[in-house]
């Protein structure tokens, strides 16, 4: 393991948004109201425009209904204030829709009647109908909560309206609630059926609905105090998702509740969710819940495979967390103007060429990720974000430093990492800066106007070409962490140990061959890297740097441990990989807090048993090292759990190991070890062992014991049998015993129930080894067999291993795959290169999960047509076979679409091929030959009987009959597979002149384009 971390840009959090703002309640003093609709005496829903009263409020109101029930529309009028005004519309006796022209005032002015506006103009529902439907409402909620309702002693003695009044349909309500209301600012009324149509007069039908509105106006005051008893229980009922917006209205005409912000709020989210589905793109699981990527003001739309945003994020006005990542978007709308709340927008990993100048409208806006783009510049406009404070456009085109950004005040992030930039002097001025990363910009130069950033305290110039630093350096005081590793620095000036506030430098893969003794300042150093340089000493003032946690001194040219080290009283990590260390000073008993120790690629021959001191190491490599016998130091390292003691020449182990109780993982691979020592067996919590590239022939039954171990690695041993000891691990989930000598498996593996990955690669198996067919939990299943015996078939019994991902087969000298093999739907990975495959399985496009597929290397002529079924595949190898359909020129670019356009056009190639054959051969045979090339084509002598004695066929109609009857009985060939039998047929049955003709019209179709 490498000690170095690589460094990550900062991550965009919710940290310090402000609360959610809630839209504006809606008032009865100038917003709109949405109100329930009138119903006509046929139950239809009617619908009528706003009306206007005298403030100049948008106020909806109920249609008057004619009798017969239909919908009536009428002309707008002009109030005497010269405001639009609706007025309902006047209903003639047969119920007919009747349009009314406007009334014009002595003005001149047109004048519409407004009807039931009060004196505030606000609309009153009409008693008659409203009332009682609300009322229908309240009482079937009434019920589902197990609570009586309201009924009045005298609402048996309705109006005739009132009888025809129906409960709403539930079909109704959903339809109510949809999106396009809300978007186009109408709220759809209540359908209402009856059953009969009532014959009265218009004189008689107002007189009673004058009546009705008068007898319900008492009521509606006198049941004024129940109805505020329900609106309490209604409180829990009254959702976005829920809420009737007939009911919702009635309630705030009557003053008895306000409508909730959160109900225009949960239409927007429908609304993102249909625009969503709506949205164009590239591929969807339809299993997924859409509602699951909104969450209150936060969108989460990442990896959707997304072309353009969705129309729907635009509703929701007080989105706050839009993120975008992962998609294929290429363009930011201009409607990014209406996020005036939004504080993050994260559009990273997409194809964006520029930014829209509206996004300079976004005043709210915290944090600004378009890192992985194709962006060139950021318009000027980006300096009006006022409230920014993080910035991310690494990895985009840009070359030039944006001006802009100097003027955002506010700013404390930015990322200007893989471009290509050279930064301007007048940067200077970005006061506010506290971090900046400048990685992979090709910089060979260090710019002089970062030393005047004051407040800068982590500064990244990694992966850059830098050769030396500025001696003003040193002006950067408050600087807590620079990293310049992967350039190609060859001293560090005085200066740089100036900066005594830095806390975590990092230097490794530069070109560095000293330390200078005044390392000794940097007091608060906490994380030193210096790896990948050519240190052959370091410095001993390096002990001076008391605070320092993590040291990495890796793949330098250090021959001795740096003398006092130990004195560094907190360091927890110390990697000194891949020197030139011989031994290893008995002064490391003394990191007493030492928690991770790396000197793996030395030449180390002895661990000095001091080590036993280190009582806080919890992880220990020292593998690629000379070591031959095992240090029984580490023996008394009870907290350790990771070891790895790998490529040594150790050839025992001693019975202490089982004293390191706390052991996890334990590689002991590419050693001397002749057997699986039983002390091993007593490590209870080990989960992981490597013992591969050993000399072990057997395993000590005690391994049952090992109840936490899940990944055991066995290959390149000597195992002539498959170790039966094994299968009574049944929690083992990776077996690796290839590269052995094995020739059979016992039928006991099948109780490895939890087996996930199988390699038996390289054995000696005589034939497919059915017994592994019973692991049903296989996952991964290896067979290379790349210097064993070649395995000639695979078992029909494959397709048991139902959860199947990858099948290696690769190296064998397989003839054909099982048919079986197009059951596993799970494959995901076919790895069969290197055999002699001529053909696939018939259902090989029923892998529908199939991604992979390497076919290198084998024999085959022909890819099956129904290729293109495979949807999922993206790694193809069709190399180094004699491919005819599709020619192997086809294949070499490794895509599946040229492939499969190839195999539909030589299809319909093959198809015209063959009815041209066909109407050949039918015009060509003669009387004489006709029952003998009938036999020939095997049909059954009755059907010969039957279309030779047909005396209303002509000859030619006798064989097309004859060819048809043939072409259904062998119709799983393939057109080109029937047009060569019919060769083979014609020349069996010795008609040579139509054979060479046949052969003529074959070899001359494949150079004409049909």
């Amino acid at each position: 393991m490498s000690g170095g971390e690589e460094e990550q840009p900062p991550d965009i959090s919710r940290e310090g948004a402000n609360e959610e703002e809630q839209p504006p309640n809606i008032s009865r003093e100038g917003e709109n109201v949405e109100q329930s609709a009138n119903i006509n005496p046929e139950g239809e829903n009617v619908e009528q425009s706003a009306n206007i009263s005298p403030e100049g409020e948008n106020v909806e109101q109920s249609a008057i209904i004619n009798p017969e029930g239909e919908n009536v529309e009428q002309s707008a009028n002009i109030s005497p204030e010269g405001e639009n005004v609706e007025q309902s519309a006047i209903i003639n006796p047969e119920g007919e829709n009747v349009e009314q022209s406007a009334n014009i005032s002595p003005e001149g002015e047109n004048v519409e009647q407004s009807a039931n506006i009060s004196p505030e103009g606000v609309f009153e529902i009409s008693p008659a109908i409203s009332e009682n439907a609300i009322m229908e409402l309240l009482e079937n909620l009434d019920a589902t909560e197990d609570v009586p309702s309201p009924v009045d002693e005298n609402q048996s003695e309705s109006s005739p309206d009132d009888t025809i009044l129906k409960k709403t349909s539930p079909e109704v309500l959903e339809a109510d609630l949809k999106p396009d209301a809300l978007q186009s600012g109408i709220i759809s009324s209540t359908s209402i059926s009856a059953d009969e149509k009532p014959c009265v007069s218009k004189e008689c039908l107002m007189e009673q609905i004058t009546e009705s509105s008068s007898e319900v106006s008492e009521k509606v005051i006198s049941r004024s105090t129940e109805k505020l008893q329900m609106l309490k229980k209604l409180e829990g009922i009254l959702t976005p998702d829920t809420i009737n917006a007939e009911l919702l209205a009635y309630l705030y005409a009557e003053g008895l509740s306000e409508i909730p912000s959160s109900f225009f709020e949960g239409r927007a989210r429908r609304s993102l969710l249909q625009s969503f589905e709506n949205a164009t793109i590239s591929e969807m699981r339809s299993a997924e819940r859409l509602s699951e990527m909104i969450d209150d003001g936060n969108v989460q739309l990442n990896a959707k495979g997304l072309l353009e945003i969705p129309s729907g994020v635009f509703d929701i006005q007080m989105l706050k967390y839009l993120h975008l990542n992962n998609n294929e978007i290429k363009t930011i709308p201009r409607d990014i103007r209406l996020f005036t709340n939004l504080e993050i927008l994260s559009i990273e990993r997409n194809q964006l060429t520029s930014v829209p100048t509206e996004i300079s409208l976004l005043h709210s806006l915290r944090t600004l990720n378009l890192s992985h783009n194709q962006i060139s510049h950021l318009p000027d406009g980006i300096s009006k974000l006022s409230r920014l404070k993080c910035l991310l456009i690494r990895y985009n085109n840009i070359e030039k430093f944006p001006s802009a950004l100097e003027k955002l005040e506010k700013l404390e992030i930015l990322d200007l990492s893989g471009n290509k930039l050279t930064l301007p002097d007048t940067m200077t001025t970005m006061k506010t800066l506290h971090m900046l990363y400048l990685n992979s910009n090709k910089m060979s130069i260090f710019p002089k106007a970062l030393c005047y950033l004051p407040n800068l305290y982590k500064l990244s110039l990694s992966d850059n070409q830098i050769q030396s630093l500025p001696k003003e350096i040193k002006e950067l005081k408050n600087l807590k962490e620079l990293l310049l590793n992967n350039n190609k620095l060859i001293f560090l000036p005085v200066q740089l140990f100036q900066l005594i506030n830095i806390e975590k430098l990092r230097l490794d893969d530069n070109q560095l061959e000293s330390l200078s003794d005044k390392v000794e300042n940097l007091q608060k150093l906490r994380d030193l890297s210096l790896a990948k340089n050519l240190f052959e000493n370091i410095t001993e003032n390096i002990c001076r740097c008391t605070m320092l946690e993590y040291l990495n001194l890796s793949d330098n040219q250090l021959k001795i441990f740096p003398p006092n080290l130990y004195k560094l009283k907190c360091l927890r990590e110390l990697y000194i990989n891949r020197n030139k260390l011989i031994f290893l000073d008995e002064q490391i008993a003394y990191f007493k807090d030492l928690s991770v120790l790396e000197i793996s690629g030395n030449a180390l021959m002895y661990i000095p048993v001091e080590i036993k001191g280190c009582t806080e190491l919890t992880r220990i490599d020292l593998s690629c090292n000379k070591l031959s016998l095992f240090p029984v130091g580490l023996c008394a390292l009870t907290a350790l759990k990771h070891l790895n003691i790998s490529q040594n020449y150790i050839s025992e182990i001693t019975t202490e190991i089982s004293l390191i109780r706390n052991l996890q993982y334990l590689n002991f691979s590419k050693n001397k070890l002749p057997s699986f020592y039983i002390y091993l067996c007593t490590l209870a919590k080990l989960s992981y062992l490597d013992l591969s590239n050993n000399q072990i022939s057997s395993v000590p039954i005690n391994v049952q014991k090992m109840r936490s171990l899940r990944v055991l690695l066995l290959h390149h041993n000597r195992f002539v049998l498959f170790p039966k000891e094994l299968c009574v691990l049944n929690w083992l989930k990776v077996l690796d015993i290839s590269e052995n000598k094995i020739q059979l498996i016992p039928s006991d593996i099948n109780q490895l129930q939890e087996l996930k990955d199988l390699n038996l690669s390289n054995n000696q198996f005589a034939s497919f080894p059915n017994e592994i067919c019973q692991l049903s939990s296989l996952q991964k299943l290896t067979l290379c067999q790349k210097s064993g015996l070649k395995l000639k078939s695979l078992s029909e019994e494959l397709s048991k291993l139902t959860c199947l991902k990858v099948l290696d087969v690769s190296h064998n000298e397989l003839q054909e795959m099982p048919e079986s093999l197009g059951e596993i739907k799970s494959l995901v990975t076919l790895i069969a290169n290197n055999n002699c495959l001529k053909k696939l399985p018939l259902n090989f496009s029923t892998l529908h999960n199939l991604q992979c597929l390497n076919l290198k290397e084998n024999e085959m002529l022909h890819l099956p047509s129904d290729l293109h079924l495979l949807l999922e595949l993206k790694d193809i190898n069709f190399d180094e076979n004699t491919l005819i359909r599709p020619p192997l020129e086809v294949c070499k670019a490794k895509q599946l679409l040229p492939i499969t356009r190839y195999l539909e056009s030589a299809d319909e190639r093959d198809e015209k091929i063959l009815e041209k054959v066909l109407k050949t051969i039918a015009s060509n045979i003669a009387f004489e030959h006709f029952e003998f090339f009938c036999q020939k084509l095997q049909l059954n002598s009755i059907v010969i009987k039957t279309i030779e004695t047909d005396r209303t066929l002509l000859l030619e109609e006798k064989v097309t009959q004859a060819l048809n009857h043939w072409k259904t009985a062998n119709q799983n060939l393939s057109p080109a597979a029937m047009t060569d039998q019919l060769i083979r047929i014609l020349t069996m049955a010795g008609l040579y002149y139509l054979t060479n003709k046949v052969k003529s019209l074959k070899l001359c179709s494949r150079l004409v384009k049909f």
